[in-house]
């Protein structure tokens, strides 16, 4: 037991412990991908419009949904071969770096989704 009042963690030494546990990352990266995908595709149910040209170049092609699951198993692919060639430090970048996007356009949507249904 000790009377010292615990110190805070410095905002790099936080992140660094953040991003350690890549596996939770890439949790939130595939519930990312679920949400944007999943809300395009009610979105585009409801008489929404895609608004993304290579996703609308490739849908008489694949369908909305084969473009959507093609498009993001390519970035998955990319993404997880540079994960696996950069020094683990910085793998973590990653993850963060496909969730973020797909997340706020996910986000997007749901909100698009909730206007036109509300409004």
């Amino acid at each position: 037991m000790s009377l010292e009042t615990p110190r805070p963690e410095s905002a790099p030494t936080l992140f660094s412990r953040v991003v350690s546990d890549d596996s939770h990352l890439w949790l939130v990266t595939l519930l990312a991908l679920v949400l944007d995908v999943a809300t395009t595709m009610f979105g585009l149910s409801l008489g929404l419009s895609e608004l993304n040209p290579v996703v609308l170049a490739l849908m008489p092609q694949f369908g909305a949904l084969g473009t959507l699951l093609l498009l993001k198993s390519v970035v998955l692919l990319i993404s997880g071969t540079m994960w696996v060639f950069l020094p683990v430090r910085y793998r973590g970048a990653i993850p963060i770096g496909v969730a973020v996007p797909w997340g706020v356009a996910g986000l997007m949507n749901a909100q698009l989704i909730l206007l036109t249904s509300v409004g």
